[in-house]
């Protein structure tokens, strides 16, 4: 699904759509745009922070109970509670179906294999 058709708030609501189709965003990107509601802030740091926990945390065993946590909110369908995850997708214009296909990918992927850094001075032995 193109991120024009889950961005329907243009620029403020893409960063979440970003972090979904690349799997990239920094702490710093998380979405607190300043003409948002507070409410609207705090479900978008909600979104955001669950779904960069469960990518960058998911295969550590320090965080094990908390990824079940995320994972499990991730599949509920509840719509009662206003910050459940069905609501928050609706609120920012995406797909909880796309999000949850997005997320489980992430979870399933292997770990990048951890690379030394190449240097260009040779060390003494």
């Amino acid at each position: 699904m193109p991120l024009a058709q889950l961005e329907p708030e243009g620029r403020h609501g893409s960063i979440v759509g970003h972090l979904l189709a690349t799997g990239e965003m920094l702490p710093s990107q998380m979405p607190s745009p300043s003409d948002w509601r507070p409410e609207k802030k705090l479900a978008g740091a909600v979104l955001a922070h669950t779904l960069i926990e469960i990518r960058d945390h998911h295969r550590d065993a320090h965080y094990r109970r908390r990824i079940a946590q995320d994972l499990e909110w991730i599949s509920s369908d509840d719509t009662e509670w206003p910050y459940s995850f069905v609501p928050l997708c609706e609120l920012f214009g995406l797909e909880p179906e796309y999000v949850r296909r997005t997320v489980m990918q992430w979870t399933q992927m292997e770990p990048a294999k951890e690379q030394r850094p190449w240097s260009a001075h040779r060390h003494a032995a």
